[in-house]
Parts: C-alpha cells; sequence; structure tokens
C-alpha cells in the first residue's frame, strides 16, 4: 500500500509568524450575491485568496449571519424586498489580521428570481458494472476484502425474521444477531444493506466463481422474501378487495395500540392482516405506532420504522438496478413495487399534514406527518423519499407510477424541508444521519418530477454543511448529532471521546453529492468534497488485516479507530460499511450524449456502451499523476478533467505529449474539445499534492474544564489527504510554536492511521490583541441561549409533561444558564476584551454540549457504571459476559449522544439481577 511522508511541510503552507519568510493575505475574491426574495443569501464556503508573494488558494470563510434570527430576518421578503440590498461581514479563518480572521464582505441583492435549476440531470454517471478498479492497492485491497466478507455471511442468517415475523419454521435458519436480534425493532435494517451490498459486490467482482456464488444467493433472498410477501395477499369478501395497509389498526385501535415485546409476539400470529404487499422483517404495527406519535423506546415503543423499510426497499432496488439477470432484477422490482405501494396506501388515506398551531393541537389526531417526521429516532425514515421517487421512475404504470411519487412526497419534513427551502439553516442540534437522507430523498423527488422546492433543499443543505459542520476528513456530527454552526473546534474537543463523525454521515453525504454533480457537472466543487470524503473517512473506515468496520471515525484528540461492525446487521455503520467499499468506483465518471466528465483519478477501465469506447485510466492510487488512454473503439466525444482544489501548483494536462492548459483554474474542469478518439490518443494528467491547512472555523479556547489561549487549529492536507500523527496526547502537544515544531511528528494519510492518532494541530502566531467585544457574535450567541431557556421554561409550565418531549436534557441546560447568566454581565459591565472572549468560549461550549430533553446525559450512567464494576469483580460466566457487552454498548451508545434512559434501565437491572 502507498504511504505519502510529509517533510518540509512548513515549506508550503501560509504560517504567518513562523516561516522565514512569511506570507499575508493581500487580496479576497470580491463577494457579490443575489438572492430571491424570501430566502436567505447562499453565500460561498470558500473564497480564493492572493498572498503577499503573488501565489494563492481557496480559504475557509466564517460569515456572520449564521444565527437563527439573522437568518429568518434575511429570508423575510418584508424586511429585505425585490431591489433593496444589504452587506453580511465574515471573516477568512486561520489568519490572524484580526481575531477573528481576515475581515471580508458580501453584498447581497435581492432579486424576483435567480437562475433555475437544470429541469434533468446533464449528466449520470456510468454505471457500476461498466467501471472496474484495476491494480492492487488499498482500493481493491478494501473491495476483496468486502467480497469475501459479504460471501462468508449465511443467508439463511438474514431470513431468520421474515420467516418468524410470517409464521415460517425457523429451524434451519441461525438466529440474527446485531441490531436485526430478535430484542431489536430495527431488525431488517442489516438485511436490506446485505441486499444493496451483495448488488453492489456482483458487479464490481472480478472473480467468476464469487459472482456467480453472489448471484445464487441475491436469488435465494429474493424467492424467500416474495414468499413471505405472497402471504400477504389476503381478499376480504366484506370490504370487496385485498385487505390493505389502510386496514390495519382501525383508529379506536390505533390509540390503544401497544408496542411492548410481548404485543408484538401477538401481532406475528396474523401475517395475513398485514396489508397487500407488506414485505418486512417486523409486523406493520411498528409502522404503524409512529402514528400516535409514539417515541424512541426500544422496549415499549419503537425503534426506527420507516428507517428498516428503507433499507430493505433499497435493497431491493439496488438489486433491480444493478444485476444484470432480467428474471431477479424483474423479482426484486415486482417485490419492491408492492411495498412501495404498501407505503403510499397507508400514508395516503391514514395520514395527512398540519403545520399551525401548539404541538398537542397537531398531534390531537393520528397521522400528523408534520409531526410524525419532526420526531428524535423514531421519526427517522433513512431514504423512504430516495427509494419510492426511484420506484416512480422504474414502474410503467401511470398510476402506481403517480401513487410512488405521492408516496415519497409523503415522507416531506415540513420543520426541517420548509426553512431549508428558504436556506436557513434548520440542520442545527438535529440528529445527522436521520436527516441526511431526507436531503437525497428530496432530490430525487426534484428528479421525478417535483417542483424546485425540492431542488433547493438539496442545494442548500449540501453548501451549508460545507462551512458550517464538515470536519477535515469530509463528515460531520458529533456524538450523531449537528451542533451549532461554526462550531467544529469546540464540538469535538469539548465530545467526552474523540471519536466522532458517524460513518453513516459519510455514505449519505457522498451518495447526496454525487446525485447533485449530475445536475452541476461543470462545478468541480461537488467532486472534490467527493473526493475529499472517499479518499479519507470511507477508505479509512475500513481495518484492512481484518474485516472490520467504524461507527464513530478517530478525529479528536490522540483518537484511535473503535474497529469492529464485522456484520450489516451489527449496527448502521455496519450496514452502510458492507457497501461503502464495493463501489469506490461510482463516481469516476460521468457522462451525457457527448461529453465524459473524469471526477476522479482512479486506476479504473470503463466501459461506456452509448459510445461504443473502453477507456483505461492508469494511475498508482492515490493519484499525483494519472494517464487515460482510449482501449477499444474510439467514439466522438468531449473530455472534461478536473482541477481540484487543492491543485494550485504543477497541474497541467497533455493530450499526445502536448499541453493543453494554461494556467488552469483550481477547482474547475479543464476541457479537451469534441473529437474523434482513437486508440493511439494518450491523456496525461499531472497534479502534484500541494501541502495545505484545513481550518476549522473556530479556535480551541476550551476543552474539558481547561482553558487554552484562543489558537486556530488546522488539519494538514497533502493533497487531498488529511494527514495525520501518532504520539500527541494533548492539546499542549499539538500546539505548533514554530517550524522546527513539526519535526516532532512522523504523519501518515488519515485512511492509513489506526491508533492513537491526531488530525488537528494548534498553530501558536502572534494575534493582535482585542480591542473590544464583538458584540455582533455575543449578542447572537446570548439570543440563542435565552431561546433555550424559554423553550425549556414553556415545557416546565405545562401541566402534562411528557419526559421525552422536553426540549433539553436537565445537565447540560443547568450548566448552559450558569454559563449565560455569567456572559451576560459583559453587555452591562466594563469587562476587557480578553476575559469577555473566555466567557462566550464558555457558553459556547455549554451550548455545544447540550443534548434533547429525551437523550441520556453521562451523569445518568453513575450507577450503570458502578454496577459494571462491581460485575467485573464477579466470577466469570456467560451471564456476565453478556450483561457486560450489554452495558458497555449503552455507556458507548450514551456517550456517543443517542443513547436514551430506558436503555440505560435495562441494562442497569440486568446487572442487578446478576448481583441478587
Amino acid at each position: 500500500m502507498k504511504r505519502i511522508m510529509v517533510a518540509g511541510i512548513m515549506s508550503a503552507l501560509v504560517f504567518v509568524g513562523v516561516m522565514a519568510v512569511p506570507r499575508s493575505i493581500v487580496s479576497v475574491k470580491d463577494v457579490n450575491v443575489k438572492v430571491a426574495a424570501g430566502n436567505a443569501p447562499q453565500l460561498p464556503y470558500q473564497l480564493w485568496v492572493t498572498y503577499t508573494d503573488g501565489k494563492g488558494e481557496y480559504r475557509q470563510v466564517r460569515w456572520l449571519n449564521s444565527s437563527l434570527d439573522v437568518e429568518q430576518e434575511q429570508a423575510d421578503a418584508t424586511h429585505h424586498p425585490v431591489g433593496s440590498t444589504y452587506e453580511v461581514r465574515g471573516f477568512i479563518v486561520g489568519d490572524n489580521t484580526t481575531s477573528n480572521g481576515y475581515p471580508i464582505k458580501a453584498r447581497v441583492s435581492v432579486v424576483q428570481q435567480t437562475e433555475r435549476p437544470a429541469s434533468h440531470p446533464v449528466a449520470q454517471p456510468l454505471p457500476l458494472d461498466k467501471v472496474q478498479l484495476t491494480g492492487d492497492d488499498r482500493l481493491t485491497h478494501n473491495r476483496d476484502l468486502d467480497i469475501d466478507n459479504l460471501l462468508s455471511l449465511d443467508p439463511k442468517q438474514q431470513l431468520y425474521n421474515y420467516y418468524d415475523t410470517y409464521g415460517l419454521p425457523t429451524t434451519d435458519c441461525p438466529v440474527s444477531d446485531g441490531w436485526d436480534s430478535p430484542t431489536t425493532k430495527l431488525k431488517g435494517h442489516g438485511t436490506g444493506h446485505y441486499l444493496s451490498a451483495m448488488a453492489m459486490a456482483y458487479a464490481s467482482c472480478q472473480d467468476k466463481q464469487k459472482k456467480a456464488l453472489l448471484l445464487s444467493r441475491i436469488e435465494l433472498m429474493l424467492n424467500e422474501m416474495r414468499r413471505c410477501q405472497e402471504r400477504t395477499f389476503v381478499w376480504s369478501d366484506s370490504l370487496g378487495r385485498y385487505f390493505e395497509a389502510r386496514d390495519v389498526a382501525p383508529e379506536a385501535e390505533l390509540r390503544e395500540l401497544k408496542g411492548s415485546w410481548k404485543d408484538f409476539d401477538n401481532y406475528k400470529q396474523d401475517c395475513r392482516h398485514y396489508g397487500y404487499g407488506y414485505i418486512n422483517a417486523i409486523p406493520p404495527q411498528h409502522c404503524v405506532l409512529i402514528e400516535m406519535y409514539r417515541p424512541y423506546n426500544n422496549e415499549d415503543w419503537v425503534w426506527a420504522p420507516y428507517y428498516t423499510v428503507h433499507k430493505q426497499l433499497a435493497g431491493l432496488i439496488d438489486i433491480a438496478s444493478i444485476i444484470d439477470d432480467k428474471a431477479i432484477s424483474e423479482k426484486a422490482l415486482l417485490i419492491a413495487r408492492d411495498m412501495g405501494l404498501w407505503v403510499w396506501n397507508r400514508l395516503h388515506y391514514r395520514t395527512y399534514v398540519k403545520k399551525d398551531g401548539t404541538q398537542a393541537e397537531r398531534r390531537e389526531h393520528p397521522g400528523n406527518r408534520y409531526e410524525m417526521w419532526n420526531m428524535y429516532i423514531a421519526g427517522e425514515v433513512g431514504g423512504m423519499a430516495e427509494s419510492l421517487a426511484r420506484l416512480s421512475m422504474m414502474v410503467t404504470d401511470k398510476e402506481q407510477r403517480a401513487h410512488l411519487l405521492e408516496a415519497a412526497t409523503c415522507f416531506d419534513s415540513p420543520a426541517f424541508f420548509d426553512p431549508l427551502a428558504r436556506n436557513v439553516d434548520a440542520i442545527r442540534t438535529r440528529h445527522a444521519n436521520q436527516h441526511i437522507p431526507m436531503i437525497t430523498g428530496a432530490l430525487k423527488c426534484y428528479e421525478a418530477g417535483g417542483g424546485t422546492y425540492y431542488y433547493n433543499i438539496a442545494q442548500n443543505f449540501w453548501h451549508t454543511i460545507q462551512g458550517r459542520y464538515r470536519y477535515a476528513m469530509g463528515g460531520v456530527g458529533n456524538g450523531e448529532m449537528f451542533r451549532l454552526p461554526y462550531t467544529q473546534m469546540l464540538s469535538m474537543a469539548n465530545n467526552p471521546e474523540p471519536t466522532i463523525n458517524e460513518t453513516c454521515c459519510a455514505y449519505n453525504l457522498a451518495k447526496l453529492t454525487k446525485d447533485l454533480n449530475c445536475f452541476n457537472p461543470d462545478d468541480a466543487s461537488y467532486m472534490d468534497y467527493y473526493e475529499r470524503l472517499l479518499y479519507n473517512q470511507l477508505v479509512g473506515s475500513i481495518n484492512p488485516h481484518q474485516y472490520q468496520v467504524l461507527y464513530q471515525y478517530a478525529v479528536g484528540l490522540n483518537a484511535s479507530k473503535p474497529w469492529g461492525n464485522e456484520t450489516p446487521q451489527s449496527t448502521c455503520c455496519g450496514g452502510t460499511g458492507a457497501e461503502n467499499h464495493v463501489k469506490y468506483q461510482e463516481a469516476a465518471y460521468f457522462v451525457n450524449d457527448n461529453t465524459l466528465w473524469v471526477g476522479l483519478y482512479l486506476p479504473t477501465i470503463a466501459t461506456w456502451d452509448a459510445q461504443k469506447t473502453v477507456i483505461r485510466q492508469e494511475c498508482q492510487w492515490p493519484a499525483e499523476k494519472s494517464i487515460i488512454r482510449i482501449q477499444k473503439g474510439g467514439g466522438r466525444f468531449a473530455m472534461k478533467l478536473r482541477v481540484p482544489y487543492w491543485a494550485t501548483e504543477g497541474f497541467d494536462v497533455r493530450l499526445n505529449g502536448k499541453s493543453i492548459t494554461h494556467h488552469p483554474t483550481p477547482g474547475t474542469y479543464v476541457e479537451i474539445p469534441l473529437r474523434k478518439w482513437t486508440k493511439k490518443d494518450v491523456v496525461e494528467v499531472v497534479m502534484p499534492f500541494t501541502r495545505h491547512f484545513d481550518y476549522t472555523p473556530d479556535k480551541l479556547e476550551v476543552a474539558g474544564r481547561q482553558t487554552y489561549s484562543p489558537m486556530w487549529t488546522a488539519a494538514l492536507m497533502q493533497g487531498p489527504l488529511v494527514m495525520a500523527a501518532t504520539g500527541v496526547k494533548t492539546w499542549d502537544e499539538a500546539t505548533i510554536h514554530d517550524e522546527a515544531d513539526w519535526d516532532r511528528f512522523h504523519f501518515v494519510p488519515d485512511y492509513d492511521a489506526d491508533r492513537h492518532v491526531t488530525h488537528y494541530f494548534r498553530l501558536d502566531a502572534p494575534v493582535p490583541p482585542a480591542t473590544e467585544v464583538d458584540t455582533l457574535v455575543l449578542s447572537q450567541t446570548l439570543a440563542m441561549a435565552k431561546g433555550r431557556i424559554d423553550a425549556q421554561q414553556a415545557w416546565n409550565a405545562l401541566t402534562i409533561k411528557v419526559p421525552e418531549h422536553a426540549p433539553w436534557a436537565p445537565h447540560g441546560y443547568a450548566r448552559m444558564t450558569e454559563q449565560y447568566q455569567q456572559c451576560a454581565t459583559i453587555l452591562t459591565s466594563r469587562i476587557n476584551p480578553v476575559d469577555a472572549e473566555k466567557l462566550l468560549s464558555k457558553l459556547n461550549a455549554a451550548l455545544t454540549a447540550m443534548r434533547p430533553g429525551n437523550l441520556a446525559e453521562m451523569e445518568d450512567m453513575d450507577e450503570l457504571k458502578q454496577l459494571m464494576q462491581q460485575v467485573r469483580d464477579l466470577p466469570r460466566s456467560e451471564v456476565r459476559r453478556d450483561a457486560l457487552w450489554r452495558a458497555e454498548r449503552v455507556v458507548r451508545y450514551v456517550t456517543d449522544g443517542s443513547g436514551t434512559k430506558d436503555m440505560i434501565d435495562k441494562a442497569t437491572n440486568q446487572l442487578k439481577d446478576i448481583l441478587k
């Protein structure tokens, strides 16, 4: 495997005050933005800067309009009508011209309407089975490791839950495990990922025997799933039609419907009344219960009902789309179509949308989708809209197509979508992977015929992610949650664990980015980000020594990759992990009738059937040089080659030995115009990796209970690769004072890193002392804190309170109110600016660490941890081992920010039983 070493780091990096010949910013590209009235402006997340030495690069930007109140005001057409203009302040981060960075402004002009997006995709990726990875490198190694692991799994285990749910014998089937086990209500999610991964593995596999085995197991799964599904085809004489989804649990029954395991054992006795076409690894009452707004509680209510439905639908659709056996692909489509229509039938007849009124008023009647999809995890639906919209474009019957598209739009989440459609950041504090797949669904609804509302949601979301939430490896989320905008360092440094950025998020962001690129193939920023995700977090999320994948990623100080998740059903990231490594090539090439876009420089052979051309790309991954040849055929088309954002020096494209570029602009494409290609043609792309910093938008000032002198922090990049160093245990050790300090560290690419690695470093450079408090930032932060206090006090005043619906968990809320009271004194006292910044940082840290009221906090595990220590002292036994294993998982979930109190209670009671 190729390793990248770093030497002479400082010679290529801006580090004012440390380099022998420092350089500083002399100019920044002007920012003039047009925005349609009723929308907040979409401001660039990076800008081209020019330095005193004449060189330039892209630098990240932090804009000062990220406060929700400010964005809502900017999106109010009565405040900013057509014809008006206004300015937004911002800063180039990582610069020490001022304590906040290099000051800039954006001029915003309000217009009636901005440019409409393309009504259909401009380009499409070459199909997965038409692009094959070649060579012997980390990519092919990971792919083969994934395929072999999939083939090691017993398909009968994947069928266990279906047989159990549909009243068929399970005696020959190993019991499902992980999150598909009999004691989890997410069962079926892993099987869905298994189906998708098997299809992708079939498309990517080079071994004929393995390919045949993959196909036979896919066929077995489909035959048995259809067998179960057909048990729901039950005619009702009294209804004069088949028993359908809408007939499950009439309203009076629904209001009394329970969700305990004993209840689900009863529901499994009557698969004939699941409703025509229902196929799922758990009875339909799981989907139905959320219509009564039942919370996330695995023991007594639900987990994420439609999330599991989506995984299984997606698996079936992937088989129908990828597999080249007509009978198999048609059966997969048939099963998916019937289940898709079950979903339409249920949501069309039994649900509705009511946006106005109080929450109690919105929940007065069952089935209000505004509330259903806005619930934490219980309302997590995965990519239901994406799958249903895909289905609508695959079926031929017009009525079915209309029903499936309607079903897709039934998963609109107005509380989340409506602000995003106006470019108001509704991302903050939400569960990350609950919401990212909803955005891919919105974009697919647009492609299937929905309005620009859906496109705007997807595009606005993607751009908001780039500046406000992403980390250097491309991932997002902290403890599974989006935190506050522009607080990546603060939230990372104050997280209980240094492992953050759920891998499922990276999987779904890559999918969204690929789909957006289809509408904007000439905008290289999409593939720049895709490359960042793929080359770092995705490739780095599999253990190259034995098949294990990551849930949370190693991002923070002295972090180690927590390997595990050996099966698709083990966790959600075990599922996406099974798919990630058999589809690296899916976005390498995009095409339309007469243009080929080379989006990624990977060693591949690509077959473009429409042009009757086979293209071979030869390089060593990760590539600083790539050669593209016509291996077979020779169509007539233009070729566009991406100039990565980081390729600021030495990039060149040569056609048959002659350079065709002249100072190409990073973050664009170089075009070889329409021409007839032959096997004699050779395209050579040269792209030396340039070293640069990827800055966090905020400084490290507070970590745990310790305060630090405010310094910019950054990850070291070599081309597209994030570099990681070992042996750094404290933030003091991770502080770079001068150029020689870099020699203390040994760097490797993040994808090759494993134990005790650090990516972010504090950069100690002279900073001009603050002379006054930035009242804009202060007032915005105080307003945010006051809003949370008001929401909590309003809930406290309710006569009837449901704990799961409390705005904020109590311990974090108490810490925030204490910091708010101290910070509020800044406005009324003559506190010096340095102390004011420290107080503000502590308030930001407290705000960032708050958890929603339905989630457990670290303090809630005190008794559990004490009991775990007592049980460890007992003699070893299988019961002891199992109880401790479950308790440790609960500790991990709560630490990561997704655990609930019922999980703690169950683990606590299990340990108490052992100690009796």
